[in-house]
């Protein structure tokens, strides 16, 4: 009888145990779609900032054509796109995250393994999210 009740109280352990690692791994994988749902809609306000960036550009061209001439144009082009170009890699972050993300692989793995992937997607959309952030913030500041 002892035996039986031994048993049942480590199967019922070990049962509880393994539902905490699939909730962990579910909950992990939640943590790192909502970032991802958070900078996704982000990518639209790139674009609009890219082109409000294009069209500076054009400005400080039509200026120099006709013959503005200064360290300082040259210095703001050189700032627009540097912008510009953390604008493109903060999209194309974001591209190449979504690219190379596999959940769902990556939910048939042991628990271990499983839960390893999540922290690592985890921290790549998190530096996703700070680029993208940092860039917006910066041409914003730029445009105003």
């Amino acid at each position: 009888m002892n035996t039986r009740i031994l048993l049942f109280i480590l199967v019922t352990f070990s049962i509880s145990s393994c539902n905490q690692k699939d909730d962990r791994v579910q909950e992990l994988e939640k943590e790192v779609l909502d970032i991802h749902d958070a900078v996704m809609p982000k990518m639209g306000e790139i674009m609009a900032l890219k082109k409000g960036l294009d069209q500076k550009i054009a400005q400080l061209d039509s200026m120099q054509q006709e013959g503005v001439s200064s360290t300082t144009l040259a210095q703001e082009r050189q700032q627009v796109l540097d912008l510009s170009k953390r604008l493109t890699q903060a999209d194309s972050l974001m591209m190449g995250w979504m690219y190379e993300y596999r959940g769902d692989s990556a939910k048939a793995l042991p628990d271990g393994e499983a839960l390893e992937y999540f922290r690592l997607e985890k921290d790549k959309i998190k530096h996703v999210q700070k680029i993208t952030d940092e860039s917006i913030l910066d041409a914003k500041k730029f445009l105003k």
